[in-house]
């Protein structure tokens, strides 16, 4: 029994697909059953090639192979609907795990809240949360770095910012990339004093601000004639190895001549005025 499919054979390089399909679907009549572990290999390979039509036959033909089908599998067919935005395909999927003995597990909702995240669509990444939870399975950062993001990029910062407070309640403990995201919405919201604070928390952990947040934020105290927190802002952006370029030299020259009462000679860019 082999398999015949309609696909790309050059696409992305894959040009030994077709036939790495047509091996696997001949296996049986050698009296060699492939394992489940063959099979994900090959729909990996077709999620890599966008190649979601065959990705969709190959799983209907599973049974035919005596394949198992497990919660990795699963997995990768919602990774690669995910990513062509077949949002209403990938919940069909995962309506699939009971029918095939699988429980989903974080990696598979922590996709669908990317794919339904990056559309735009936050209530139902959030309606997910709680049937994740409703389901026994514990979000992790990632699902949260995830959400906090999603609502940062809609404007929605304040409820990024509660999302991160709901999550320390709960015990999860976030990543430097939940730190970051959190840092952006207080910056987008022109919290700086609150952001400073928060890159001071960040620090203590051992984590390194982003040099876009070093901008914005010193950008922010410039705006807002913050002086002392200017100094702290480019004195640890120094110690953290990150060179301020010369526009933010610039702008923060520019509002200290603007502003005389920020004029300190203690402050790391009053030796700036004395070269200029």
């Amino acid at each position: 029994m082999g398999m015949k499919m309609n696909i790309n054979p050059m696409l992305m390089g894959y040009h030994f697909l077709p036939r790495a399909i047509e091996t696997l679907f001949d296996m049986p009549n050698y009296k060699s059953w492939p394992s489940v572990k063959t099979l994900n290999f090959v729909l990996n390979l077709l999620v890599s090639t966008k190649q979601f039509d065959v990705l969709h036959d190959i799983y209907m033909g599973a049974s035919e192979l005596g394949v198992e089908i497990d919660a990795c599998c699963l997995n990768i067919i919602i990774k690669g609907l995910c990513g062509c935005g077949q949002m209403e395909a990938a919940f069909s999927v995962l309506d699939e795990f009971p029918k095939q003995k699988c429980r989903p597990n974080v990696r598979t909702f922590s996709t669908m809240m990317h794919g339904l995240c990056e559309r735009g669509h936050l209530d139902e990444a959030f309606n997910l949360l709680e049937r994740m939870e409703m389901e026994g399975v514990e979000p992790d950062a990632i699902v949260f770095n995830i959400l906090i993001l999603g609502l940062r990029k809609r404007g929605r910062v304040e409820e990024g910012i509660k999302l991160f407070d709901k999550m320390m309640l709960k015990g999860c403990d976030p990543n430097s990339g939940t730190y970051q995201e959190v840092l952006y919405c207080l910056l987008d919201a022109k919290r700086f004093v609150e952001a400073k604070d928060f890159m001071r928390k960040m620090s203590d952990r051992g984590l390194i601000t982003s040099f876009e947040s070093y901008k914005l934020v010193i950008h922010g105290f410039c705006s807002e004639n913050l002086g002392e927190d200017l100094d702290w802002a480019l004195r640890q952006m120094i110690r953290h190895g990150f060179g301020p370029k010369m526009g933010i030299w610039k702008r923060a020259l520019h509002c200290v001549f603007l502003n005389s009462h920020m004029i300190n000679p203690d402050h790391i860019y009053y030796e700036e005025i004395i070269k200029n």
